[in-house]
């Protein structure tokens, strides 16, 4: 549902920020087993660009935690506890799944 939102306010021209935290961090890796009667979420996250979202923030105190190499148009980001507070004090709306 959330990426669901993340694409449908980015399709509308709105400007996106998305943050992936705790198990959210898992859709930044291809699913291990094929998706059977699911929806491929990792497929949704690499065509964030399609929806002019380029960039995602991985919510860690850790920047080596960030995958490499994953996305070619895609940049992941390292964002602090702290960093992640100022983002959105700085949002005009905050959706969280």
């Amino acid at each position: 549902m959330g990426i669901d939102a993340t694409l449908a306010c980015g399709a509308f021209g709105q400007s996106v920020a998305l943050v992936l935290e705790g198990p959210g961090v898992e859709l930044l890796s291809p699913p291990k087993e094929p998706v059977d009667g699911g929806r491929n979420l990792f497929k949704l996250i690499a065509s964030l660009p399609l929806y002019d979202i380029e960039q995602v923030y991985l919510r860690t105190e850790n920047p080596s935690d960030v995958p490499k190499g994953e996305f070619a148009t895609l940049k992941i980001l390292p964002v602090t506890s702290g960093e992640l507070a100022s983002l959105i004090a700085n949002s005009r709306h905050v959706l969280s799944f």
